[in-house]
C-alpha cells in the first residue's frame, strides 16, 4: 500500500467526513464535503448579474446594465449560486467560522461549474484578486478563506493570480453583523489600498469574495482598484 493510500485510510479513521447533505460517508482523498447527488441539487446561476439591479444579464456579450453604468465601480457581478440553500450555508460558514479549510476544494468547485457555465469569453485574459482580511482577523483564522479558493480558481482556469498587492488596512466589524447597508458601507469606506498600483493598472480583474450581502465590501475594494487605473471589474462570489 502507498503512503499516500495509508494517510488517506488514516484521514478516515481519525477524522472521517460526512457529506453536509445527506451525512453520506466521503473518502477524504475525494477532497469533497457533498456527495455527487448532494452537489448535483445546488443551483447553480448562469450568466452575470448588474450590480445594482441585480438583472440577470447574458455572460458572453459583456453589455452593462443601464443602472451600472458610471454608478458602480464593479461592471458586472457573478453569483454561483443562492445561501438560502442549506448545503452552501452549512459549507461557507465551517469554511469561515470552523476554520475547515480543506472545504475550499468544494467551494472552488461550485465556482468553477458556474463559471464555465456562465461565461463564454476568455477569463486568462482577466486578472484574479481576493478580497484580503484584516491581519488580526487573519491571525485568528489562520488563512483567508478567499484567497485559498482564488489559488485553486487560478491553477484551474489558467488566470493569472494578484498575490498581496491589495491590502486592508483598516480594522472592520464583521459585515455579517451589520444589517444596515449604511452602516455597512460606512464600515469598509477607505478599509483598502494598494501596495503597488502598476500591479493592476490596464488590467481586467476578477475580485473574489466568498458571500454578497450589500455589496458594500466589494465595491469598496473596487473603487480603490478602478482609482488606481483598473479596467473592468468581475465581482465573483460564491452566494448571495
Amino acid at each position: 500500500m502507498s503512503l499516500g493510500k495509508i494517510k488517506n485510510l488514516t484521514l478516515d479513521c481519525l477524522f472521517p467526513i460526512y457529506c453536509f447533505g445527506c451525512g453520506k460517508f466521503l473518502k477524504s482523498e475525494l477532497k469533497a464535503y457533498l456527495c455527487d447527488d448532494c452537489y448535483n441539487k445546488i443551483p447553480l446561476y448562469s450568466g452575470l448579474f448588474c450590480p445594482l439591479c441585480f438583472k440577470r444579464l447574458a455572460g458572453g456579450n459583456l453589455k452593462k446594465c443601464q443602472h451600472s453604468d458610471k454608478k458602480s465601480h464593479l461592471d458586472f457581478l457573478a453569483v454561483a449560486s443562492t445561501y438560502e440553500n442549506p448545503a452552501i450555508k452549512e459549507l461557507i460558514h465551517r469554511y469561515k467560522y470552523n476554520f475547515a479549510k480543506e472545504i475550499k476544494w468544494t467551494l472552488a468547485k461550485i465556482l468553477i461549474d458556474y463559471l464555465k457555465k456562465s461565461l463564454s469569453f476568455n477569463l486568462t485574459e482577466y486578472h484574479l484578486l481576493a478580497i484580503p482580511l484584516f491581519s488580526r482577523r487573519f491571525n485568528w483564522r489562520g488563512f483567508n478563506q478567499s484567497q485559498e479558493i482564488a489559488k485553486i480558481l487560478s491553477q484551474s482556469l489558467k488566470m493569472p493570480l494578484l498575490d498581496n498587492c491589495l491590502v486592508r488596512h483598516k480594522r472592520t466589524a464583521s459585515q455579517a453583523e451589520l444589517k444596515d447597508f449604511e452602516k455597512r458601507k460606512l464600515n469598509v469606506q477607505n478599509a483598502f489600498s494598494l501596495k503597488d498600483s502598476l500591479s493592476i493598472k490596464n488590467k481586467n480583474i476578477v475580485l473574489l469574495d466568498d458571500v454578497y450581502t450589500s455589496g458594500a465590501t466589494l465595491e469598496e475594494a473596487a473603487k480603490v482598484l478602478k482609482n488606481n487605473g483598473a479596467k473592468r471589474i468581475i465581482g465573483l462570489v460564491i452566494a448571495r
